[in-house]
């Protein structure tokens, strides 16, 4: 799950996409879980600033170029007055304008999900979306 947070070689496998209606109701539900617990993300980083080397944390956003989008996961770093501050920790599958590890900047309420992982104990809280995703782009890839 975490495997995003190191940048793949390229000998690795490209990353499971999955395709989906922009109004998925399932994903819409996950985006609300999301959005409803995200003050935990935000008090959680802000008590353990320090902490950088110990703790990761990520979000995932649409990005959009040339009337196509993405979701993608964003490590984040800081997070001040209503945005997120981190890098891609994706390869763009569409995207041309960004590349793995740009500086991007999210919004709030753009995010659609969060992850917080803990190094020490290996536990994580968030991911909301991910087995869903996971098993969408298994089952695209098994009708190719």
């Amino acid at each position: 799950m975490f495997d995003f947070f190191k940048k793949k070689s390229s000998a690795e496998p490209v990353d499971k996409i999955a395709t989906l209606n922009a109004g998925d109701a399932t994903l819409q539900d996950f985006k609300k879980k999301a959005q409803d617990g995200i003050q935990y993300l935000i008090d959680f980083m802000g008590s353990h600033a320090k902490d950088d080397e110990l703790f990761k944390y990520a979000v995932k956003t649409g990005f959009s170029e040339n009337g196509k989008s993405e979701h993608m996961w964003v490590q984040v770093n800081e997070y001040k007055k209503g945005i997120f501050y981190g890098k891609l920790v994706n390869n763009p599958n569409t995207m041309k304008l960004l590349k793995y590890g740009d500086p991007v900047t999210v919004r709030r309420e753009n995010v659609d999900d969060w992850i917080l992982k803990d190094d020490l104990t290996g536990t994580k809280v968030g991911g909301f979306s991910s087995s869903y995703l996971r098993n969408k782009a298994d089952e695209k890839k098994s009708e190719e």
